[in-house]
């Protein structure tokens, strides 16, 4: 991985250096595990324990040997020998293969690498419920298929981004389970050389219990749901960060991440405050799940085993914790620094004119309605009107829509902002619907109902019930269920 997106812990854990201390620690474990279940003298174990671990692999020479034989793992054997008394050699590395070794050391790397992920994500958990506790009063629109829907808080949105984390982090945790298994079962699986006593010795040492029915190699559909599970992480931190640059555009932005004092957006524009974390977050994405699909192809292997497996392991895996990673810290950081615009929020809610309750309305007209003549349709089809009309263009808006000009030139002085701040509510409640051209209902029909709806609310009880629809406090009711649910915590509670 390039330095840009190489995270610190990660490229310790799959470094040479901790490769060849992971290979030694397999090796030990196998000497070890002989000596337990008395085929050698344990003092053979201490010895050739003791003469390794007091020298470090010469990393150099390792390399050398390599470049002569072309196997890494046989070159590390023959470093490690080179550092052992004659009448030692012999026991290390004695009847069993490459991948004996590989296999557990790679499995212990995997492990560590999420366990690793999982305290990040933790942290990406903690700004999220933050977020969640400080906005939970602060109204905003939702949006369904990019449409004004109904209203919510920003705090249950944040609830919503949680939840799709933790099931990613739920699935983490479970792939782990597979983490816990491997092989030391000889050259091609069948226990040639080593038999099963030994390596389920060997592995209880090494903290892991056998994997039993293997080739050479442990089946790659035991780690695939760890790639999968890691790929859903970063795909949940995308799900976050694309909401995030929706709500940033221009205009009236609902968020932005974070922006330096000398930071610059463009090159070219100075005025704009460019989306680069959430959008470097698409990216890496697109990268997880090219790792993904690499790891996938895995599953097929020749026979007992081929080598096409490890050069694309040498490569995807560590890659894939390094994306993994770097999505969840970079989410982290715009989310500390988050910018957060109650007051444009507000004014999008103004702005649709009471139709985040047109739902709530609907149900209100087709419950309350009968009495006046009101069935079930025209309710839907009340509300449907009202909407338009309330979203009509003005007079100028119009003129301008169906005659657009031909060479540039200013507006009217004086414009009329008609309907600017009429709302469903009012539209409704006092009778007042006009035909639209855009919709089925006739003229006679829109009079129909403005005679009805005024007979209906005409009584002053059914006002104040359906004024109360369109109060944020009426609409939101039941949110505190979701962050009791969620997190422990309802609004109005102490934050920390």
């Amino acid at each position: 991985m390039i330095d840009r997106y190489a995270d610190k812990v990660i490229t310790e854990i799959w470094s040479l250096e901790n490769k060849v201390a992971m290979w030694l620690k397999v090796e030990l474990a196998v000497i070890m595990a002989r000596a337990e279940i008395g085929r050698i003298p344990m003092a053979i174990y201490h010895r050739i324990k003791t003469t390794l671990e007091a020298t470090e692999v010469d990393i150099a020479r390792w390399l050398e040997i390599e470049d002569i034989i072309h196997h890494d793992l046989n070159a590390f054997v023959a470093e490690r020998k080179e550092k052992l008394p004659e009448n030692l050699k012999r026991y290390l590395h004695d009847g069993i293969t490459s991948y004996d070794t590989e296999e557990p050391a790679f499995v212990l790397n995997l492990a560590a690498s999420c366990v690793f992920v999982l305290v990040v994500i933790k942290k990406l958990e903690w700004e999220l419920i933050r977020l969640a506790k400080k906005y939970c009063f602060t109204p905003m629109n939702a949006r369904t298929h990019g449409q004004e829907a109904e209203m919510q808080s920003f705090g249950a949105r944040c609830l919503t981004w949680l939840v799709e984390l933790r099931l990613a982090q739920s699935q983490l945790m479970e792939s782990m389970k597979n983490l816990k298994q491997s092989r030391l079962s000889g050259a091609i699986g069948k226990y040639g050389a080593v038999d099963p006593t030994l390596e389920d010795t060997a592995l209880k040492i090494l903290g892991l219990e056998p994997f039993y029915g293997a080739t050479q190699i442990a089946p790659r559909g035991l780690y695939l749901p760890t790639a999968q599970a890691l790929c859903q992480v970063v795909q949940a931190v995308n799900k976050i960060a694309h909401d995030i640059r929706l709500s940033a555009r221009s205009g009236k932005p609902l968020m932005q991440e974070p922006f330096g004092k000398k930071q610059t957006g463009s090159s070219a524009m100075p005025q704009k405050k460019n989306t680069i974390s959430t959008e470097k977050i698409e990216g890496l994405d697109r990268l997880a799940r090219g790792y993904l699909k690499a790891i996938e192809e895995n599953l097929m292997t020749w026979e007992e085993r081929a080598i096409e497996q490890s050069s694309c392991e040498r490569v995807a895996w560590p890659d894939l914790f390094h994306v993994t990673v770097h999505s969840v810290e970079t989410l982290t950081k715009v989310l500390k620094g988050l910018k957060v615009y109650p007051d444009n929020m507000l004014w999008e809610i103004l702005n649709s004119r009471g139709c985040y309750a047109a739902g709530q309305a609907k149900d209100w007209l087709k419950e309350n309605g009968s009495v006046v003549g009101i069935d079930e349709d025209s309710a839907y089809r009340i509300v449907q009107l009202a909407a338009f009309n309330v979203h009509e263009p003005s007079s100028w808006a119009k003129e301008l829509r169906e005659n657009p000009r031909q060479q540039f030139e200013l507006l009217p002085v004086s414009i009329s902002w008609e309907n600017e701040y009429c709302s469903i509510q009012e539209h409704i409640a006092k009778g007042e619907l006009r035909y639209s051209d855009e919709l089925a209902p006739t003229m006679e029909q829109v009079e129909v109902w403005n005679k009805a709806l005024k007979k209906l609310f005409a009584d002053a009880s059914r006002r104040n019930k359906w004024n109360e629809l369109f109060e944020p406090s009426h609409l939101l009711r039941n949110e505190a269920f979701l962050f009791r649910n969620t997190i422990g915590w309802e609004p109005g509670d102490e934050i920390e």
